[in-house]
């Protein structure tokens, strides 16, 4: 890929949030991109702390690369708002890898609620591993699982998990999620008969269009993020690829609550893809 600025991995020394390194160096393997270990310690550090610190960071960090395999690891100590800072460190990143949750081992950064806020205001791609005990990074024979609902956004998500899979031989699978909106002004307010045949074949004909070759294609009917889980189970992904914004006459496939309900209702890592 042609941005080759590297990949953040914001690290708060506890063993789930570590989680992400699998997944993190099979992403950089994919891209080409570096990876880049951040902390943020918390500003009421007392200054004489501060240093040291630094260094006991430094030296983690260099010790989890080397253990994980992964040669120089450049790193760095912020302070502040956890998530404030990683995402303005993002402007020089092409991607932000974290796991969905942790303790602080540093006491510094507790994911959750600072990994929700990185998603909802990264404008970089955010690799999200639910920082299960056991993590499997992505990779054959698993394939990478797309998700569409007929945006200019979803599709530029769907050319990225292409890419990726291109890069590790990896299949890919298309979901289209629809669903009919309930009727709004009168009570007494109702579709056409044929209404949800119609948003079936349109999401079926946009499905054929789209999907390539060789992809397996997954029509799905009702609630977007549990289509989304159940379609991962089914095909076995090793990676779900959605984005942060989303449109159409179908119930919208990646936007808001439908991102943050799968990432934590997955045991897969998730790629998030932000808007143009």
């Amino acid at each position: 890929m042609a941005d080759l600025k590297p990949i953040l991995v914001p690290l708060d020394g506890s063993k789930t949030a570590e989680n992400v390194l699998p997944a993190a160096a099979w992403f950089s393997r994919a891209t080409g991109a570096t990876l880049k270990f951040l902390h943020v310690l918390d500003p009421d550090t007392p200054a004489a702390s501060r240093d040291d610190a630094v260094d006991t960071f430094k030296k983690y960090a260099a010790d989890l690369a080397t253990r994980h395999g992964l040669g120089n690891v450049e790193c760095a100590v912020l302070m502040g708002n956890a998530a404030e800072q990683v995402l303005s460190a993002a402007v020089n990143a092409s991607a932000i890898a974290l796991a969905s949750h942790g303790r602080g081992g540093f006491r510094a950064m507790v994911f959750g609620s600072v990994a929700d806020k990185i998603v909802r205001g990264a404008n970089v791609q955010v690799l999200i591993e639910p920082g299960t005990e056991r993590p499997v990074a992505p990779g054959a024979p698993r394939p990478i699982l797309a998700c569409l609902d007929g945006s200019d956004e979803a599709e530029r998500g769907l050319a990225l998990a292409r890419t990726l899979a291109e890069k590790d031989s990896l299949k890919v699978a298309v979901i289209r999620s629809f669903s009919v909106p309930p009727p709004v002004g009168f009570e007494f307010a109702a579709y056409p008969s044929d209404f949800y045949d119609t948003l079936e074949k349109a999401a079926e004909d946009y499905l054929k269009t789209t999907a390539k070759e060789g992809e397996k294609t997954i029509l799905a009917q009702g609630d977007a993020a549990g289509s989304i889980l159940d379609a991962a189970e089914e095909v076995d992904a090793g990676l779900i690829v959605m984005t942060s914004t989303g449109k159409g006459v179908a119930k919208r496939i990646a936007l808001g609550s439908t991102t943050s309900r799968v990432i934590h209702g997955t045991s897969r890592a998730v790629l998030v893809i932000p808007p143009a």
